[in-house]
């Protein structure tokens, strides 16, 4: 019988310090948490936001949201299974920090090395985190997993642009474009400078059958990147999409009055009048932004593409041509006029390739154009360059 009293015994306190409760303290928390002890700094800290005095302290909530940030990208399953919801609560905790510090310095901790450490250095560092895990799962096409950490990023950190524009190249290669518009107005908003993020909008708006919105979009662009040669090819290519080939035209010409001698405003309007298929307007635009720029490529490969038109022209008409006398002597008089076009649009094409001698684009009409003409040595000088760039013909 003594024997059985004394087992009870030992078993009765064992229960008393096994539901032994845990008491609020945040230093006893915060060293938990400092030593490694996740599970055990846990506990403490639940207990202690609820605790009527400690709850209104600011570090309560600084030290919360170091212990969850913590449990969230521990790469230790044990860890990381404390709690499904560790970023949320992280995120709260050093929100209500910086409520309750107000206007007050910002908050530290010390840490192992005695050092003390910020409240924003540690928002940086966390921020950075799932920046880079995001940057890391958009390398492995995991579009979906990097946005979801990038907006992490953006949740601790809500003025920052980096965070914005990663989520919104992510979006825009996951083809959720309009998701990948609003981060990028929210990058620009914040301050952001890229004009990839105007890239992105225009495409969005106009993907979603918003072609004025994205006019609008690209008309802001180009004043703030007055150089960029590929924005105002966009407004052109919607306000024509739109209909609005007059207002694309008479833009440009309103505004060559006022610089006659701007060499991007007579390329888009040779650009516009290529577009609307006005192709010696086109010529005489190129021809003289190429006088106020000879060594712009843009300009040069688009009047070589206006004179390469009218061969193109003649090489369709043969092709629908039939196999009677009739059709055979017409496909003789225009091969004729085919070979004239061919080398009247040459000297362009090969003025295009000595601005740009690695195109492909060029290349490939100039490879034509000498099987076409029976110019072996220089097909033979075209084959010889794809292989040097290792392209096959």
């Amino acid at each position: 019988m003594k024997r059985l009293l004394t087992l009870y015994l030992v078993c009765a306190v064992a229960v008393v310090f096994a539901q032994k409760p845990v008491k609020p303290n945040i230093n006893k928390a915060f060293n938990s948490w400092n030593y490694g002890k996740y599970k055990e700094a846990k506990e403490i800290i639940d207990v202690s936001m609820t605790d009527p005095k400690l709850s209104l302290d600011p570090k309560t909530w600084l030290y919360a949201g170091l212990i969850y940030a913590t449990i969230d990208t521990s790469s230790n399953p044990a860890v990381h299974n404390l709690d499904p919801n560790a970023f949320e609560k992280a995120r709260d905790a050093f929100k209500k920090a910086d409520e309750l510090k107000g206007n007050k310095s910002d908050l530290f901790y010390t840490n192992q090395g005695g050092f003390p450490v910020p409240k924003t250095l540690a928002i940086d560092q966390l921020a950075g985190y799932y920046l880079n895990k995001g940057a890391m799962a958009y390398q492995e096409d995991d579009f979906k997993t990097a946005i979801k950490n990038f907006e992490k990023s953006q949740q601790l950190k809500p003025d920052d642009t980096t965070s914005y524009f990663y989520a919104g190249v992510a979006a825009n290669a996951d083809e959720n474009y309009q998701q990948a518009r609003t981060y990028m107005e929210t990058y620009l908003k914040n301050g952001g400078k890229m004009v990839e993020a105007y890239y992105v909008i225009i495409n969005a708006y106009a993907l979603n059958n918003q072609k004025d919105k994205a006019v609008e979009v690209a008309r802001q662009a180009k004043v703030k990147f007055p150089r960029n040669m590929e924005i105002p090819k966009l407004e052109i290519q919607y306000l024509l999409e739109l209909n609005r080939i007059n207002e694309a035209k008479a833009g440009l010409q309103e505004a060559i009055k006022s610089e006659p001698n701007n060499f991007i405003l007579h390329y888009y309007l040779a650009y516009t009048h290529f577009q609307s298929k006005e192709y010696d307007e086109a010529k005489a635009s190129a021809q003289r932004a190429l006088q106020i720029d000879p060594k712009s490529f843009d300009a040069q490969i688009l009047l070589a593409k206006c004179y390469y038109v009218d061969a193109e022209k003649i090489k369709k008409e043969m092709a629908s041509l039939g196999i009677s006398e009739a059709d055979k002597k017409k496909r003789y008089e225009l091969d004729k006029v085919y070979v004239e076009k061919l080398k009247a649009a040459l000297p362009y094409w090969e003025k295009a390739e000595q601005l740009n001698p690695s195109d492909t684009e060029v290349l490939d009409a100039l490879y034509l154009i000498y099987v076409d003409l029976g110019m072996e040595a220089q097909v033979k000088r075209i084959e010889k360059r794809y292989k040097e760039l290792g392209l096959d013909n």
